[in-house]
């Protein structure tokens, strides 16, 4: 009697009923009845199989399956076919579990760093990223085709958010919180009403990021959240005024008593806020990347909130009074508003730079410069602010199909992919044809993994997402059990790009600040090409310029063991994100702002250029800085390392800390968008790329703006002189 090895080693005797109904199970997938096998055919295949085991002492699945298919062959080809089918099916799934398993036992051990903001030692976070290994793993052999599988794999393009595209969710959005607290909302069963106290608005915008956030992946953003929260302050304030009054308070002492305590439950409100978004993991177990615009409101109240805001994140969070990480603090910018000295919201602005100079927040969002900035011309046109998605992201516009309004707040993206631009280059040897057929080839493939994702996505039910897709957080809403492919019309698609530094430097061997306009046509390229296919499908695509954490060091990992070390294009750790100047660069802000700013007038779908900046950096020097990326219609980030010793309490730009001598040190700085942990009690939460990229950026220099008089005419009449 024959002997059968199973996959798992365990040995068992030869069992002819197991082949015959493997062999039934093919036999119901044909579909013509006329070319099945009838029973004595499928005894035949028995008998012809046994026949070639006779001699056969010991023999594994393998080997055994092969002799079936043999059997199959002479008896009936249509049967084999789906026999062989089936056989490589239950293979890639033993694969993908294996893959998962020995991926998953790597981060029950030794974690994970693939995200900087996600603390992988977390039995939760854990649980979440095994969960994510089997979810991707899924994708790769059932859900995307294999030539789509081959490019990721092989570092042409890179999928964003694999894992998480199985369950056909969202990428990021602005969240429409005004519009979901207005009316009320059900949440997990329970219904909220609308809050009656600016306290109470804060506890519930926190608990619904909690919540929504883990519906989605990417960026969960609260757009204008000085706007939405301006309402529920004047109830607190007439709340307590007209208590005051009952209690025979004096109207102007009673008017000045409710301010005051309605202050206070602002700062309570957002310090509660602050603190459970930066203690508080998500369902996905990670803290949720959120981002809050405000600014531009003239509001007595709105303005207040602003001031707030800005006044905590600079006190710093905790005992030791540390650089908050979310939400990330974005600061809305229009001259007239806020930008001139005599403009209503200057005091604001000033305070921004101030708490930007040692907490790296606020950003700042230009809507001036309509020449160079899509944001600026929406904000003439319609009064409509665009907040950015995420770190970077933003929408196109997206006219309501009944009123004709434009509609940004309450959309959202469905991902990014990104193409691997140094690789293209390479494989160019040179030829600048070639160059951009391979972009052209895999942007196509892009448009087609998007389109694909787009139809998957479409068939989800508003339950999957319901505070966004039922309660009021999108643009429009469906019932619980109804499509939401009415409201993904309006959600965009990015193609990502990553390295045009490295692609410069490949042709000519120098870097980009040389050749800005050869790097700016590639730009150009990428953005007809999204026109292109943005008008033959009818669809929301998008020119990105990715924040690739983690994808500068896997990128740069393959193209070097492919093609060995390049200088200055895959000799270092890491490539260089989007068109950013490459970071050991030695400009000075002013220069950096203006080579990278023409690249903000093309990337319309996110964006957003960085100067390295000491510890407290002079207040002025900060100000005629920014004041000038907003004059050319920026999305400016501050980079700084705010570090803190854990055992004194220390602050400022260091690895040991200066005071006490310890290493015990908590450090923050900026990834790519996002600010993240750079050490936690002297631990990096970086990945070695990430970690390379950090240690080579240098300062830039802050004293050269006189050097701009020689080549911009706007800085040269005088538009960005500091006040």
């Amino acid at each position: 009697m024959t002997i059968v090895i199973k996959k798992n080693g365990i040995e068992e005797k030869w069992n002819s009923h197991k082949i015959v109904e493997a062999i039934q199970k093919s036999n119901a997938r044909v579909k013509d009845k006329y070319k099945k096998l009838t029973n004595e055919q499928i005894l035949s295949v028995i008998l012809y199989v046994e026949s070639k085991l006779k001699d056969t002492e010991k023999i594994n699945t393998s080997e055994l399956h092969n002799v079936v298919i043999e059997a199959l062959s002479v008896y009936n080809p249509n049967v084999c076919l789906e026999y062989k089918a089936f056989r490589n099916y239950k293979e890639r799934f033993r694969k993908s579990f294996q893959n998962a398993a020995e991926h998953s036992n790597k981060i029950v051990y030794d974690g994970d760093k693939e995200n900087a903001n996600k603390d992988s030692t977390l039995n939760s976070t854990k649980q979440a990223l095994i969960s994510e290994t089997l979810m991707r793993e899924m994708m790769i052999q059932f859900e995307l085709k294999p030539e789509w599988v081959k490019a990721h794999e092989e570092g042409w393009i890179h999928i964003h958010d694999l894992s998480s595209r199985y369950l056909n969710q969202i990428n990021c959005c602005l969240f429409d919180m005004g519009n979901l607290l207005n009316n009320g909302f059900e949440m997990n069963g329970s219904k909220y009403l609308e809050p009656k106290t600016v306290q109470t608005a804060w506890a519930v915008v926190g608990d619904v990021t909690l919540s929504a956030s883990s519906q989605q992946y990417g960026g969960f953003t609260i757009p204008e959240i000085d706007t939405v929260l301006a309402k529920y302050a004047e109830r607190s304030y007439n709340k307590h005024l007209n208590y005051l009054i009952e209690n025979k308070i004096e109207k102007n002492k009673a008017g000045k008593m409710a301010e005051e305590m309605t202050i206070r439950e602002i700062e309570q409100g957002y310090q509660g806020f602050e603190t459970k978004l930066n203690t508080v993991s998500n369902s996905l177990g990670q803290i949720p990347f959120v981002t809050i615009t405000f600014g531009l409101d003239t509001n007595k109240w709105a303005r207040i909130i602003s001031s707030i805001i800005l006044k905590i994140r600079k006190e710093g969070m905790g005992k030791n009074r540390m650089t908050a990480i979310f939400p990330k603090l974005v600061f809305i910018y229009r001259k007239e508003v806020n930008g001139k000295k005599d403009s209503p919201n200057y005091d604001l602005y000033k305070q921004a730079i101030e708490c930007s100079r040692i907490r790296l927040y606020p950003d700042y969002l230009s809507l001036d410069n309509p020449e160079t900035n899509n944001l600026a011309v929406v904000y003439e046109r319609s009064g409509k602010v665009v907040s950015g998605m995420g770190c970077r992201a933003y929408l196109s516009p997206f006219y309501h199909p009944e009123t004709g309004e434009e509609i940004y707040t309450g959309r959202n993206n469905l991902g990014a992919i990104t193409l691997n631009l140094p690789k293209y280059a390479i494989e160019s040897k040179g030829d600048l044809n070639r160059f951009y057929q391979l972009i052209d080839k895999y942007a196509q493939m892009v448009f087609e993994i998007h389109l694909d994702a787009y139809k998957k996505i479409a068939k989800s039910k508003g339950s999957t997402n319901p505070l966004m897709f039922c309660e009021g957080g999108s643009w429009m809403s469906v019932g619980y059990n109804e499509s939401i492919e009415p409201i993904i019309k309006a959600s965009t698609m990015s193609l990502g790009y990553i390295g045009l530094e490295e692609v410069v430097q490949y042709f000519f061997r120098e870097s980009l600040k040389h050749h800005n306009k050869f790097a700016l046509d590639i730009v150009k390229h990428l953005k007809e090409l999204v026109n292109q296919a943005s008008k033959k499908y009818d669809k929301l695509f998008a020119l990105y310029s990715t924040p690739a954490e983690s994808l500068i060091y896997r990128f740069q990992k393959m193209n070097r063991k492919q093609y060995g070390r390049i200088k200055n294009v895959t000799d270092r750790e890491y490539m260089t994100n989007s068109f950013h100047l490459h970071v050991t660069e030695d400009v000075s802000v002013p220069e950096k702002i203006y080579l990278e700013s023409p690249f903000h007038g093309v990337a319309t779908g996110g964006r957003i250029s960085y100067c390295e900046f000491p510890y407290g950096v002079d207040f002025n020097v900060l100000k005629q800085s920014i004041d000038y990326a907003m004059q050319k219609g920026l999305y400016f980030g501050v980079n700084v390392i705010s570090a803190t010793c854990c055992n004194c309490g220390y602050q400022g730009d260091f690895e040991v800390c200066p005071k006490c001598g310890s290493d015990n040190v908590t450090s923050v700085s900026r990834v790519c968008g996002y600010l993240s942990f750079g050490k936690i009690k002297g631990d990096s939460r970086y990945n070695l790329g990430k970690q390379a990229e950090i240690r080579d950026r240098i300062k830039h220099r802050t004293n050269e703006f006189k050097e701009l008089y020689k080549y911009d005419k706007e800085y040269r009449n005088g538009e960005t002189t500091s006040n």
